[in-house]
């Protein structure tokens, strides 16, 4: 991965020399690059901005997605939590013990999910029949704005605004329609990731029943 980024830069810095403009990345594009990923891990920091509190609240851990349907998000600070998405089952852990989710009867849950996982398999039939979709890039570097369709996403979220580099989601900037914001910092990503059986197990525990 980092052969390739040193490539792409000195092919960037080469065009450049020569008075050429590098062709600015389109969606489909993105989606394919998203599409063809291993797996991700990815560092991540958070800070949400609430109404009801005068500082923000910051979470700092890991975000990991084996395709097509497995994601999990460890936190480390300010506490130890897991929540881990497998096809149609959340299961969220702390250090009060685990409780176990039906995505399928909790449809903001489920939609949120399937809104990172569309775009981490680069689906863009899912993503554009959830939210309009607003993208622009310059080079490599990318904006997606995605603005909920229907309900029951449109009832709490206003939009959500995705930054990044290629292949590598660098920002999540999401905006609630009370005025709560949540800004995920994305650092360190490594997006073709090869899991092994004993890291899927530790990282997403047992694969869920057909």
């Amino acid at each position: 991965m980092r052969t390739f980024r040193l490539a792409a830069v000195a092919l960037t810095l080469l065009a450049a020399a020569r008075g050429e403009t590098t062709p600015a990345l389109t969606l489909d594009e993105l989606l394919h690059q998203m599409a063809t990923t291993r797996g991700v891990v990815a560092e991540f920091r958070e800070v949400k901005e609430l109404a009801l509190l005068e500082l923000p609240l910051e979470t700092r851990g890991t975000l990991y997605f084996l395709p097509p349907d497995r994601l999990a998000r460890v936190t480390r600070a300010p506490a130890a939590t897991r929540l881990v998405l497998d096809g149609s089952r959340m299961r969220f852990e702390d250090a009060t013990g685990a409780s176990d989710v039906d995505l399928v009867d909790n449809p903001v849950a489920r939609h949120f999910a399937e809104n990172l996982m569309a775009l981490w398999r680069g689906d863009r039939a899912l993503l554009e029949r959830l939210y309009k979709l607003d993208f622009h890039a310059e080079a490599a570097r990318w904006e997606l704005t995605l603005a909920p369709r229907s309900a029951p996403l449109d009832h709490f979220i206003a939009s959500i605004r995705l930054r990044g580099d290629a292949a590598e989601m660098r920002e999540m900037d999401l905006l609630e329609k009370d005025g709560d914001r949540t800004l995920t910092v994305f650092e360190r990503s490594d997006v073709m990731h090869v899991f092994g059986e004993e890291e899927q197990r530790a990282i997403f525990g047992a694969p869920a029943a057909p």
